[in-house]
């Protein structure tokens, strides 16, 4: 299927005189310059040279962790060793990898360091007062709790009255007072700004470099974590966590930890030529689909990377059946879903299934937000007593606003502005289905606004035209990848792509558009009512040698399909 858009539904930037100033200004390519002109319309040019060359110790210096990252210091100052330390995380990629962080940090200072990640389907949402009743008896001295806990205070304060040291590194919003003096939390400042907003791994990150908790070279050498986790979260690829993803893909490329390297291998990914489109649709999904699934034991295992290089690829084998098996079950539910909303069987905006997977739920709402510019919530029982939902908004709406106003009736819950989970009894279910779809109901959705790409020819591109414009990524959430058109005054000529005739290319001035999962007959139907092309360049890497592809996301037609 080829998706369409209209001219009118596009803001097509030509290059112009400031074009050439900027580029000018800058020491950098017309190409480049457009970028900046597009995506940062209205700075200065000393805003635009600060893109350019961010400074990491600048961001690092206006990060404000609160006051817990002092007192998080001096508890760590204040000890030769932490005994047995206990990490407690998340089963996502930001709670898989702040865990591993911390694992690795503490056994600095630790006489044996383990950790334990819940199971989405038995402990639920953040810490679980069952499994913190054991951990006084398991012989814990220290318990570092990551990506969970900032609104858990009652639960943490009895294992501090037991003589537990009590660290928590989390970024979720707060919804209940603190009182453990040990939180480093960036978003328990409510004057935060966009440097404030990194995931927990870089919170534990950022916390160890501002308070030299360890050397600068081994927080070089784990800033590849951070960047997994920032760019699972979506976090905004602003500022700081730019520079982190940045610095996190350049460790990754050259010397990547033992087990990320067996994931790259057997993702046939070439890691010279990682990016982050690379970590956000195949790396990552691999290392999420364990804590969806079951326990996220194999990611853990996995990035640790210990032990003989066999066992490192079990485990990444084990990563990539359980991720295929995560493929299955999301396709399925999401398949259901899109037939009820396009036959009308499906009108509400929460929907509720006893046969789903918990697990897989908050991949198919994200995907059925996105496609439909909906708020959505999928729910499923965990258990006789509980049911588990999950929540996605678009623009317009706010996650832990909705659930804030039924958290009364909430086991438990937490999440980001746009993404949010939480669970609840079977006996106040009804009552909050219903509220939430109430309130889901009432939000005013924002329209998709104006596409804006920059009109230069794929003939017009060059490999170094395309390696300036990478330089200003890492590309993602609040920093979006440019796309680029291209006017048809006369219709292109089309071959068939590869050998099941699935594919197709266009040929546009000299250059090839590759059209995956169109067909040439596809792109025939349109003909008459063709106007240009968007697409976007990607930098390929074939029998050694560079090369530089053009991929088409999108045909522009007369009035729109």
């Amino acid at each position: 299927m080829i998706s369409s858009r209209s001219l009118s539904e596009l803001h097509i930037l030509q290059p112009d005189n400031e074009t050439s100033s900027i580029a000018q200004e800058l020491s950098c390519s017309l190409l480049t310059a457009s970028v900046l002109q597009l995506l940062k319309s209205g700075r200065d040019i000393n805003s635009l040279r600060d893109w350019i060359r961010p400074d990491f110790i600048k961001q690092m210096n206006s990060l404000n962790l609160g006051e817990g990252s002092q007192h998080a210091r001096d508890l760590w100052n204040s000890k030769s060793s932490f005994g047995n330390v206990l990490v407690y995380g998340d089963y996502d990629v930001d709670g898989v990898c702040s865990s591993v962080l911390a694992m690795e940090i503490f056994r600095n200072k630790a006489a044996q360091v383990k950790y334990f990640i819940p199971r989405r389907d038995i402990h639920g949402y953040g810490l679980n007062q069952l499994i913190l009743d054991k951990v006084p008896g398991w012989g814990c001295n220290t318990l570092v709790v990551v990506d969970c806990g900032t609104n858990d205070s009652i639960m943490l304060e009895k294992i501090r009255q037991a003589g537990i040291n009590v660290f928590v590194f989390d970024h979720h919003s707060v919804s209940a007072p603190i009182t453990i003096p040990t939180v480093v939390n960036p978003s328990i400042d409510m004057e935060a700004g966009e440097n404030q907003k990194i995931c927990a791994t870089a919170v534990l990150w950022c916390w160890a470099w501002k308070e030299n908790i360890v050397s600068k070279d081994f927080l070089r050498y784990s800033v590849d974590l951070p960047a997994l986790a920032t760019i699972s979260d979506c976090m905004p690829l602003k500022s700081l966590n730019r520079l982190i993803v940045r610095h996190g893909l350049e460790r990754m490329r050259s010397n990547p930890r033992r087990g990320l390297a067996a994931l790259f291998d057997c993702l046939s990914i070439n890691k010279h030529m990682l990016t982050e489109e690379h970590l956000s649709m195949r790396v990552i999904p691999c290392l999420n689909a364990p804590g969806r699934i079951a326990t996220a034991d194999a990611s853990v295992r996995t990035l640790l990377g210990v032990g003989s290089n066999d066992y490192v690829y079990s485990c990444v084998n084990e990563l990539m059946r359980i991720n295929r098996k995560r493929q299955q079950l999301t396709e399925s539910i999401t398949k259901e879903i899109d037939e009820g909303i396009l036959s009308g069987s499906i009108m509400n905006n929460v929907i509720y299934r006893a046969e789903w997977p918990i697990g897989v739920l908050s991949g198919v709402a994200s995907r059925i937000c996105a496609e439909y510019n909906r708020p959505v919530v999928l729910a499923s029982p965990t258990n006789a007593k509980l049911i588990r939902g999950t929540l996605r908004v678009p623009e317009g709406g706010d996650a832990v606003a909705i659930l804030h106003k039924v958290s009364s009736k909430l086991d438990a819950w937490g999440g980001h502005k746009f993404a949010a989970g939480f669970s609840v009894t079977f006996e106040n279910w009804p009552e909050v289905n219903a509220e939430l779809e109430e309130m889901l109901s009432a939000i005013e959705i924002k329209p998709s606004g104006a596409s804006q790409v920059i009109a230069v020819s794929p003939a017009d591109i060059s490999i170094n035209d395309w390696k300036s414009v990478c330089a200003l990524g890492p590309y993602g959430n609040d920093n979006p990848s440019p796309l680029f058109y291209v006017g048809l005054d006369e219709e292109p000529q089309v071959f068939p792509l590869g050998k099941d005739g699935k594919h197709s290319y266009l040929l546009i001035d000299g250059k090839r558009l590759l059209a995956f999962g169109v067909t040439p007959k596809d792109i025939a139907e349109i003909f008459p009512l063709l106007k240009g092309c968007i697409y976007h360049p990607r930098m390929d890497y074939w029998r050694n040698e560079e090369q530089l592809q053009f991929i088409l996301d999108t045909v522009v037609v007369e009035g729109g399909v």
